[in-house]
């Protein structure tokens, strides 16, 4: 029984297997139907196709290939050329993988591949058009290259980064006025490296350069003409003579040669050998320059008077009107049938509030009535950063073309900075105009001629008017010791242990030789350890001459008394006493520093060069103009002075 149990058992486990066995068969049979579906689905996606997608891929291979092309032909010029030739040649291998890819896969996404080929396309395009320089890209947080732009495009990138600008005019042929000619910091630098920018404007052609006049006789006067204004020759005499040579060529020249372009030069040219006395039909004048202008009157033999007057349409220099219509027949040298012409003396321009203008703005009015422009900058704690200060006219003025218009920009409050020594302070106070004092005094820790402390701290604020000072170590302090009557040798250690410099010099006297009979310094003064001092040692020799005078007297004497027959002779003088001498080769170095007035400069030369002996000389203005107080005329610092000559030390009081 049991094992029938456990049959029916195996019989009914079997049934279910068989049971489990025909539901997968049904699973296995839908999931193959579902396979064939998107296998179907799959071929219709086979099937359909994108030409405008294609297209773009096309589009995107295409300009990579032109990348690599132009950086192949054009990048050689360019520092970074094999990088760049290097990712412009990777750019073109994942662009033919890009294509390669977005056609071979067969669940592409139109609006994705279009997406990545367009900015794909986008970048080929503009670094191609970057190589062939049809554009520039400035470089993020860096100097840009100004040379050959505009003043109006540094001004604004100047504030814009907070850069201070400077700028100097300069002459030039081949920049165009008021573009850059060059840079004093170079393209690439980093902008948070730079505090100033100077650049050279250009200023047009230098009337004053020296060029090369050929020789041009025989030239026809168009081509004359033409070299005079190619070259901006602008003092070109002209006259027109008869002549057997051709008509309307040059028979004469005063120069040829190196000449400056302001030379004068007179040129001949001939009328012909018969003058033509008919009547001229005028051309129109305006907008010629006034040498072209003259050139033809004095060609067609036309009397004329020239005028000036400002004209807002008419460039400088060149005829903004005629008394006579162009058209109108005029009669040749005739006097009463003169043509007037006007020259124009460029706009009337009348200055605007500076004041209330930007630097950008200024920059743009300037270049635009065709000024010359000056921009200075200084601390003001009453006027915002970046305002204007002053300005040298004033709203209202009337100006002309060419005028130097000078700004003073503020750089708000006046921050103390950190210096590493007083030269670089003085720099940065004497460039923004700031009041400072010195003060000196000894100190044992800083080194003589360091600056022991300001009397603003880092960070502080100094106000308009406010005065720096400036306290100076003299170095250690020492007293000078009494050496006279001392001999040379115990001299010698007393200043030693007193931490002096000295050196010697003689003089006759009664002391016995050797013997100190004056110092420089006198004795108790307190000077900088190291300074050097005098010392006056006795040559004896005043002694000796005196002994041999006296004993030839005494025995002149005895002579005459002895011998009542012999011939009496006048008593000889004694020669003087031979004067000190000084030794020049002794002497050192001057230290020359300046006060805040003309006694305290004194003060300070005559204590920092205690050996040598000036003679002072107080007025009010240096011969360079300089009326600073406390200033010394003429630079004497670190020149080498014998301390027997005086020296002449001339100070604004």
């Amino acid at each position: 029984m049991s094992y029938n149990k456990n049959h029916s058992n195996y019989k009914y486990k079997n049934k279910n297997r068989n049971y489990h066995t025909n539901d997968y068969k049904k699973d296995e049979v839908v999931k193959g139907e579902n396979k064939v579906n998107e296998v179907k689905k799959i071929d219709t996606h086979k099937e359909k196709k994108h030409p405008f997608v294609n297209f773009f891929l096309f589009l995107t291979l295409l300009s990579s290939l032109a990348f690599f092309g132009i950086t192949l032909w054009k990048g050689q010029d360019q520092v970074d050329f094999f990088p760049s030739l290097v990712s412009s040649l990777l750019l073109v291998v994942f662009s033919i993988l890009f294509v390669a890819i977005c056609v071979t896969n067969p669940r592409r996404k139109k609006g994705t591949i279009v997406l990545g080929s367009f900015f794909l396309l986008l970048f080929n395009i503009f670094g191609g058009v970057n190589t062939l320089n049809l554009v520039s890209i400035p470089a993020l947080g860096q100097v840009e290259d100004f040379t050959g732009k505009s003043l109006t495009d540094v001004v604004k990138w100047a504030s814009k980064n907070k850069v201070t600008l400077n700028q100097d005019y300069e002459y030039s042929d081949m920049i165009s006025a008021y573009n850059i000619i060059s840079q004093d910091v170079s393209e690439g630098t980093k902008i948070k490296d730079v505090k100033e920018l100077t650049v050279s404007v250009s200023d047009g052609p230098n009337p004053e350069k020296e060029i090369i006049v050929p020789e041009m006789v025989g030239w026809d006067s168009e081509r004359v003409v033409n070299y005079v204004l190619d070259n901006y020759l602008n003092n070109v005499l002209v006259e027109f003579v008869e002549s057997e040579k051709a008509e309307d060529t040059l028979i004469e020249q005063s120069k040829s040669g190196s000449m400056k372009r302001s030379d004068e030069l007179k040129l001949t040219f001939s009328l012909g050998e018969e003058k033509d006395n008919s009547d001229v039909k005028l051309i129109d004048l305006t907008n010629k320059s006034e040498f072209e202008a003259t050139f033809y009157l004095k060609q067609h033999r036309i009397k004329y008077e020239i005028e000036k007057d400002f004209s807002n349409k008419i460039e400088r220099g060149n005829v903004s009107k005629q008394s006579k219509k162009a058209g109108t027949m005029v009669k040749v040298d005739n006097d009463d049938d003169k043509v007037v012409i006007t020259i124009s003396k460029g706009k009337s321009i009348k200055v605007p509030d500076l004041k209330k203008m930007s630097m950008v703005e200024i920059t743009e009015w300037v270049v635009l009535n065709k000024l010359k422009l000056e921009f200075t900058n200084q601390y003001d704690d009453s006027v915002k950063e970046n305002d204007v200060i002053s300005t040298n006219y004033s709203k209202g003025d009337k100006i002309e073309q060419g005028t130097t218009i000078k700004v003073v920009i503020s750089k708000g409050q006046l921050v103390m900075e950190d210096f590493k020594s007083f030269d670089e302070f003085r720099e940065w106070a004497d460039k923004y105009n700031i009041i400072y004092e010195e003060k000196h005094e000894f100190n044992e820790d800083v080194p003589q001629g360091q600056v022991i402390s300001y009397s603003y701290k880092k960070g502080d604020t100094i106000k308009n008017g406010d005065s720096v000072i400036v306290t100076i170590s003299d170095g250690k302090e020492c007293k000078v010791p009494n050496v006279v009557g001392m001999t040379k040798s115990k001299a010698i250690d007393a200043l030693e242990d007193a931490g002096l410099n000295y050196n010697f010099v003689t003089q006759s006297s009664s002391k016995t030789k050797n013997t100190v009979i004056r110092q420089s310094i006198s004795a108790g003064s307190k000077v900088s350890n190291g300074t050097t001092i005098t010392i006056t040692l006795s040559s004896g020799k005043a002694t000796e001459y005196r002994e041999e005078n006296n004993s030839s007297s005494s025995s002149s004497s005895s002579n005459s008394s002895s011998g009542s027959s012999s011939t009496s002779k006048p008593e000889s003088k004694p020669e003087p006493t031979p004067a000190p001498t000084c030794d020049k080769s002794q002497g050192n170095t001057l230290n020359i520093q300046a006060g805040s007035n003309g006694e305290e400069t004194k003060k300070i030369i005559a204590q920092l060069n205690p050996n040598h002996k000036f003679s002072w000389n107080f007025v009010t203005s240096c011969p360079n103009g300089d009326t600073t107080p406390g200033s010394v005329c003429i630079s004497l610092d670190g020149q080498w002075k014998n301390y027997c000559d005086t020296i002449t030390v001339t100070i604004v009081k």
